[in-house]
This record gives C-alpha cells, sequence and structure tokens, in this order.
C-alpha cells in the first residue's frame, strides 16, 4: 500500500513556495478533495501536450485562400476561428476529446503512483485491479472492467460517427 513519506512531508515545489511565504504546508496527497483536484491537473498536464501538438498540426492545414478572403471580407480574428478554423478541424477536435476521454476514463498509473488510490482517490481502473490481483477477486474485477468498457464505448461509436458523417460530406 501507498505510504506518504512521514520523514520528508513537505518536499516539492509547492511546500518550498508554502514554506517560503511563513506557511505550513497541507500534506498534498492525503488531504481529500485537494489530492483529487491535484490528480486532476496532472492528468490535464499530461494530456495538454498531446492535444496541443494534434490540434496545431489541424490548425496548420487550413488553407491560407480560405483564411485570406474571411480577411478581406472583413471578418475578425474570432469569427475567423469560429467560422473557419473551428470547422475544418472538427474531426480532430473529435478525436483530441474522445482520446483524452478514453485515457481519462482509464487512468490507472497517475493515481496508483501519486497516491495508490488511498485517501479518497480511487478510481474504477484502480479499484479493477486492486479487485483483481491484490484481493483474488477475479469476478469483480472482470465486472469493474465491462464497466469501464462500458463507459468506453458509447464514446468510440460517437466518435466513429462522427468520422463517417465527415467521410460523406466530402
Amino acid at each position: 500500500d501507498f505510504q506518504p513519506n512521514e520523514k520528508y512531508p513537505d518536499i516539492g515545489l509547492l511546500s518550498s513556495i508554502a514554506k517560503a511565504l511563513g506557511m505550513t504546508p497541507p500534506n498534498w496527497m492525503l488531504e481529500a478533495p485537494l489530492n483529487t483536484f491535484l490528480l486532476i491537473v496532472v492528468m490535464v498536464w499530461i494530456q495538454t501536450g498531446f492535444a496541443m501538438v494534434v490540434l496545431a498540426a489541424a490548425m496548420k492545414n487550413v488553407p491560407d485562400e480560405i483564411v485570406e478572403a474571411a480577411m478581406l471580407d472583413g471578418a475578425s480574428n474570432w469569427r475567423r476561428f469560429v467560422r473557419i478554423t473551428v470547422p475544418m478541424i472538427r474531426s480532430t477536435i473529435v478525436v483530441v476529446l474522445t482520446t483524452t476521454a478514453i485515457g481519462t476514463l482509464k487512468v490507472f498509473d497517475i493515481v496508483r503512483t501519486m497516491t495508490g488510490g488511498n485517501f479518497q482517490t480511487n478510481v474504477i481502473a484502480n479499484e479493477m485491479y486492486s479487485q483483481s490481483f491484490r484481493q483474488m477477486d477475479y469476478g469483480h474485477g472482470s465486472a469493474l472492467a465491462m464497466l469501464l468498457f462500458l463507459g468506453v464505448v458509447p464514446i468510440i461509436i460517437y466518435n466513429v460517427r462522427q468520422l463517417r458523417l465527415e467521410r460523406t460530406e466530402r
């Protein structure tokens, strides 16, 4: 099981900043809901790089002629983005959102590494692992795996429909 570092409870950048400001740093990973918020921040940080690279590549593929025509027509930056860029990269947005949603649903490594699923931070994937491999309750672990699968299937179906819709529009 995950055990907090009792010898050095206040290591890290945030703890150092809190100490420099004369505050007592909290036990970041032990206190709910702070620990859940920090796990969300880590997940967003991890997903941001992927989303930025994929969306930036998609935006580079928007034809300059269309953007320039909109500029000549007097469209503002916001209107060009909303009316031209977003519709042209819609399928990429769907893929990024789908990948992020699936990654979030099956998050295991971050929770396992940072809290071990303790301190009110347990998620379905972590509980599935615990039931199957720690408590040897394969039936319960399999049932949780099916719940996770059923959570991912609608997202995949939506993604496939959007991609088919885009192909028929071309």
